[in-house]
Parts: C-alpha cells; sequence; structure tokens
C-alpha cells in the first residue's frame, strides 16, 4: 500500500498543474482524470493538490511570515488560484472584481481543502500567496479598463501619442498629430486614433512601452515590417497582438505567466495595479509574431490568416506558462540560444 501511495504521489505532481490548467477549459478527459486522482486521492487518505504544493514549497525553500518578498513559485500560486476559482470565483458567472480581504479568501479556501489555519506554516504561506494571486486579478482589471478607456485629445494623450512617434520614428519630426507619417509606423490612416478605437488606451499604453523598452530592437522592427520586402503594418500587429494578450488575461490563459511576474515581488499598496508584466508579455508577443512574419515572408494579404493561426499555435503554450518559438516548430532554435 505504501508503495502505491508514493506511485501516486509522484504522478499527481507530476501531473496536477497540467490537469488543473486543462480542466478549469471543461476538458472532458481532463476533467474525469481528475476526478480519478480524486477519487483514488480520498481512497489512500492523501493530502489534496493544494496542501501537497504548500507542503513541497516550504520544503524546498521555506517562508518567513514577515518577508512579503519571499520567493513563492508560480507553480504555487497557480495552484492557489484554481482553488480560488473553483471554490470561489468560477461559481461567479461574469466575475471581475476582486475581494477586499485576502485573509477572508484564504480562510474559505483552507476550509474547502481542509487545510489547518491558526498558526500553521502551511495556512500563512496560502494567506500570502492567495495576496499575490488576487493582484493578477487587480492587474486584468485594470488592463479591462485601460481597453475600455477612449483617448482623449487634451494634453496628456496628445503627449503620450507624439511621445510614441518619437521613440519609433527617432529620426523624423512629427508634422501634426493627423499626418500620413503615421502610416510610417504601420497605422492605416492618418491618424492613429481611429486604430485605436478598438482597444481604447491600452493600445496607446502598449505600442508606447515597447518603443520605450526596446529602443533600437523596436525603432529595427517598425523599419522592417513597412519598409522591407515583406512588409505589414507593424501598428496593426502591435493591436492585434494586444488584443490577443487582454482575451488570454480575461480567460486566464496568462495566469501562470502573470503570476510568474510576483513571486518575488514585496507587496507595494497602490492606487492603480502596476500593468508591466501585461505589457511586457504584449511586447514579447509582438516580437515573436514579427520573427515568425520575416522567417516565412508572407505578404501583406496574408495577414489576418497568419495572425489567426499563430494565436492558435501560441495560445496553449502560453496556458502552461511558455512563450518562445517552441510554440512555432522552432524547438532547435530555441535549445540553442539556451546553449549560448
Amino acid at each position: 500500500m505504501s508503495s502505491l501511495r508514493e506511485t501516486l504521489a509522484l504522478w499527481r505532481d507530476s501531473f496536477s498543474l497540467t490537469l488543473l490548467l486543462e480542466s478549469e477549459r471543461g476538458q472532458t478527459f481532463s476533467r474525469l482524470l481528475e476526478g480519478l486522482l480524486e477519487w483514488m486521492r480520498l481512497l489512500l487518505n492523501q493530502p489534496t493538490v493544494l496542501s501537497s504544493a504548500l507542503k513541497r514549497e516550504l520544503d524546498t525553500r521555506g517562508y518567513q511570515e514577515t518577508e512579503a518578498s519571499a520567493v513563492i513559485s508560480s507553480q504555487t500560486l497557480r495552484i492557489v488560484d484554481h482553488s480560488y476559482f473553483k471554490n470561489i470565483a468560477g461559481s461567479k458567472r461574469g466575475f471581475k472584481a476582486t475581494p477586499i480581504y485576502p485573509e477572508e479568501l484564504a480562510s474559505t479556501i483552507a476550509e474547502a481543502e481542509g487545510l489547518k489555519k491558526k498558526g500553521d506554516p502551511a495556512y500563512r504561506l496560502l494567506e500570502e500567496s492567495v495576496t499575490r494571486v488576487l493582484r493578477v486579478y487587480d492587474m486584468v482589471d485594470e488592463v479591462v479598463e485601460r481597453s475600455e478607456t477612449a483617448y482623449t485629445p487634451g494634453e496628456t494623450d496628445d503627449t503620450l501619442l507624439k511621445e510614441l512617434f518619437a521613440v519609433l520614428k527617432p529620426d523624423a519630426t512629427l508634422t501634426g498629430l493627423v499626418s500620413k507619417q503615421w502610416q510610417d509606423l504601420g497605422f492605416q490612416g492618418t491618424s492613429p486614433v481611429t486604430d485605436f478605437r478598438g482597444l481604447g488606451m491600452l493600445a496607446l499604453d502598449s505600442f508606447l512601452y515597447f518603443g520605450r523598452e526596446y529602443g533600437d530592437r523596436a525603432v529595427e522592427l517598425i523599419n522592417e515590417a513597412v519598409n522591407g520586402p515583406n512588409w505589414y503594418p507593424a501598428a496593426l500587429g502591435s493591436i492585434h497582438m494586444t488584443s490577443f494578450a487582454l482575451e488570454m488575461g480575461v480567460s486566464r490563459d496568462l495566469q501562470l505567466i502573470l503570476l510568474r511576474s510576483l513571486q518575488t515581488r514585496p507587496v507595494v499598496a497602490t492606487d492603480t495595479p502596476d500593468i508591466t508584466p501585461f505589457l511586457q508579455l504584449a511586447a514579447e508577443l509582438l516580437l515573436l509574431f514579427h520573427e515568425h512574419w520575416m522567417r516565412n515572408k508572407f505578404t501583406v494579404m496574408q495577414f489576418e490568416q497568419v495572425a489567426k493561426e499563430f494565436k492558435t499555435a501560441v495560445r496553449p503554450w502560453v496556458r502552461r506558462g511558455v512563450l518562445d518559438g517552441r510554440a512555432l516548430g522552432w524547438e532547435a532554435d530555441v535549445e540553442r540560444k539556451r546553449r549560448d
């Protein structure tokens, strides 16, 4: 019996996160397998997946209650997130806003999962994990809000728009907010605001973040995309990838990657959630899409179809926390970059 228990524990540890991710999507086989594992767990009196994850985290890394910046692995955070979604959020149709008191939420999860509470190190770890999980939901809520915030002509938004042109076309001087020069960045017309309408200020936030953070590489990408032999509208590429990231954020496919950004971040009280990890992911999607385009020498007439196929290929990998060329069949290149 002990050997069977050890085998079961090893099997569950190996497949638990994958099964949880797939079961959230309603995959019949995964849900049946998860149910079978749960039945075997009860039969053999084994701990829950959450309890095992917390114990493994404590055994591997340790945890100091007073250190809000202590490292918590993204896998443990994702399993805590699954418990939150399963026991609370998932039961609320149209759920968006996050609870105010993470302590009460941790207590509810502990009760549902059969965890000890006061004085138990695993419970203290659960409380801190829940706090970080909720910050991801706050982040996504803020991203959604930015996508619903329209561009407002005036000093603040106009300044950001001028900066966008300056960072992506450093050798040119913008003649006006309405100008054919915007087409040199891959916008469809003379005013980028028209292209932003579907994503609001989030579209500008994302493209500007890309320009600021990637500097010369961003300028190079714009030149390759707009002026190269395999041209495509770079600005539309950014908008498509930002929209894709937003869609995955709302569907929770980004959870593992966004939680990874909070593994070591200390708790900081701010009025507005930091959406930098989301913007970084959108930028990485644009870079990957651009490389995919250039490798395959697509034509602009294929843009919509290529973007659609790219999203289909990348999404399942992102859900598992991977964003690189493996989703597009570049295993050898990815491995070579790792060795280098």
